[in-house]
């Protein structure tokens, strides 16, 4: 071979790679149309996505009269703003290129539980599910949830601990929360746990127990956090809330007589319910139509009402693990073979003992038969 064999193989490989590597960039470059797919099909989302936040906080604004649209029309709607954001590019046409990722791909948690709000339309919910990656037993409020076989009675319970607030904190409620689904869990019950609610979430886990209810014999709400009496009524107090004047209070909180209503109606059996929520917190003193600690209530045929303390009384939050009240009631409880009218007295005692008769729970029944944690 001439000296100039090796000059010329170098250069030959040299022209074909490049020539190799300028086809292969062109082959995967984006052309000018899929680049425009892409802007349009990014901006949409992002609108989608701006929709569902508003939606989410208009609800927590107005948690009783607010009604979701659908994600039909709101991506109706993204895609007019699209139009006047991206003036350039033929939204109407280009808007069947969107790619295989769901419309709410970059925010799923959020749409998530935009979804459980009640909608204004709910033929279309199954349909919406679908879209947004769900199935309908995943999500679907009014769906029963499995009934927990052990037992004879089908048990349902929905366990709410609050501690993270953002004025006064709080050290157990969500111990507490985790020791009582742990026992519940083993007395045959069906739980949902909800911790540092906030209003969305504690709203919504209420809205969801309440769907379910009506398929079991036993319903039972557990909460664990701040509370307040407000011109008559209870309030639980999720950890988002702003209380910054008295009208606050019923907007931002739960008033307890509603899920009493709401319980008593969907179940004809038994209803539980346990409140270790009247935690001292000297943010609401301020309002000169709030009290210390709850008032009395009246349960309701069917129904009983656990009270951690005296109406107008605090409750401690404890220096262990749990509150003294949750504690006493998760020893008691334990124990098999007692009626739970015995055990809340028994729980009331014990309290009564360990605060020097600083806090002294009481209960209101109105069962019409006997229930027992466990026999």
């Amino acid at each position: 071979m001439s000296e100039k064999g090796p000059v010329i193989l170098l250069s030959t490989a040299v022209v074909v790679g490049i020539a190799a590597g300028a086809f292969y960039w062109n082959a995967i470059k984006p052309t000018k149309e899929q680049s425009e797919q892409l802007l349009i099909s990014s901006t949409i989302r992002s609108e989608v996505c701006k929709k569902i936040q508003g939606e989410v906080d208009q609800y927590k604004q107005s948690p009783d009269t607010f009604k979701r649209g659908t994600l039909r029309n709101i991506k109706n709607e993204a895609t007019q703003n699209a139009k006047v954001e991206l003036p350039q590019f033929p939204v109407e046409r280009q808007i069947q290129y969107f790619d295989r990722k769901p419309i709410i791909s970059n925010c799923e948690s959020l749409a998530q539980g935009w979804i459980k709000i009640p909608s204004t339309f709910p033929e279309f919910y199954e349909a919406e599910l679908q879209e947004i990656g769900l199935t309908i037993g995943q999500t679907n409020p009014s769906q029963p949830m499995m009934a927990n076989t052990d037992t004879a009675q089908k048990r349902i319970a929905l366990v709410i601990g609050n501690s993270s607030y953002a004025s006064r904190p709080l050290k157990n409620p969500v111990n507490d929360a985790d020791d009582m689904t742990a026992f519940l869990k083993s007395a045959g019950f069906k739980v949902i746990e909800v911790k540092n609610a906030d209003i969305f979430e504690l709203r919504s886990s209420i809205k969801n127990f309440e769907d379910n209810l009506p398929a079991y014999d036993v319903g039972l709400i557990y909460y664990s956090g701040h509370g307040i009496e407000f011109k008559g009524s209870n309030y639980l107090i999720p950890v988002d809330a702003q209380l910054k004047n008295e009208q606050d209070i019923p907007r931002q909180g739960y008033d307890i007589s509603n899920i009493l209503a709401k319980m008593s109606k969907a179940n004809k059996k038994t209803s539980i319910f346990i409140l270790d929520a009247c935690r001292n917190n000297p943010v609401f003193s301020q309002y000169r139509s709030a009290a210390d600690g709850l008032t009395q209530m009246v349960a309701p045929s069917g129904a009983i009402i656990a009270f951690s303390a005296a109406p107008g009384q605090v409750a401690s939050d404890g220096n262990g693990r749990n509150s003294p009240y949750t504690a006493a009631l998760l020893s008691k409880a334990k124990v098999p073979n007692k009626k739970i009218e015995d055990i809340l007295k028994e729980t009331s005692q014990k309290v009564s003992d360990d605060t020097g008769g600083r806090q002294i729970p009481w209960y209101n029944s109105s069962l019409v038969g006997d229930f027992y944690f466990s026999k």
